[in-house]
């Protein structure tokens, strides 16, 4: 009788013995299964990382961002582009004068900078806050702006001559004529 007991508490102890195994089995083949996941999740955001950086560099350091706004009295006086013509026309001599940089004549581009103009009436601190990789379009830009003709200056209530800053968007469309 003690040979059958021994032999049901061996089969008792292998049968809990197998479960154990197959139980040990399915926790290492989950946790393959999730590392496998996680390594994927991981390749994944740093492609995404990689990519997003490479697509999308960061902008120059010649980027400025607007840090305060001044504001004028509704008495002031505009600078006057030629001494006596709106910033419209300014634009309208801008787009007439602006020319391609050589061999750059079928691209398109953008350029934003910032000037001053002065209380003596000319362009002064022109800064290019955005431009394209190939430095050309924003050296033209500033080329065309020191040839600007002279502007009535801008004047605070009180009539005494201010500088005035101003922020220009500059686009170099081949559809342009």
């Amino acid at each position: 009788m003690i040979h059958k007991v021994d032999n049901e508490d061996r089969v008792y102890i292998i049968g809990q013995h197998t479960k154990y195994i197959q139980h040990t089995k399915y926790i290492k083949k989950m946790l393959f299964i999730i590392a496998f996941l996680v390594v994927g999740i991981l390749g994944v955001i740093v492609g995404v990382y990689l990519y997003n950086k490479q697509t999308f560099p960061p902008k120059t350091s010649q980027a400025k961002s607007l840090e305060e706004v001044e504001v004028i009295s509704k008495d002031a006086i505009a600078p006057k582009f030629m001494g006596n013509q709106n910033f419209q026309k300014f634009l309208v001599w801008v787009g007439k004068n602006l020319k391609y940089p050589h061999g750059h004549e079928n691209e398109n581009a953008e350029v934003v900078v910032a000037f001053t103009i002065s209380k003596e009436g000319s362009i002064t601190d022109i800064q290019i806050l955005q431009e394209p990789q190939d430095k050309a379009f924003g050296q033209q830009v500033v080329s065309l702006l020191k040839q600007c003709p002279r502007w009535a200056p801008g004047r605070l209530a009180n009539g005494t001559a201010t500088d005035i800053k101003y922020t220009l968007p500059v686009r170099f469309s081949k559809t342009r004529k």
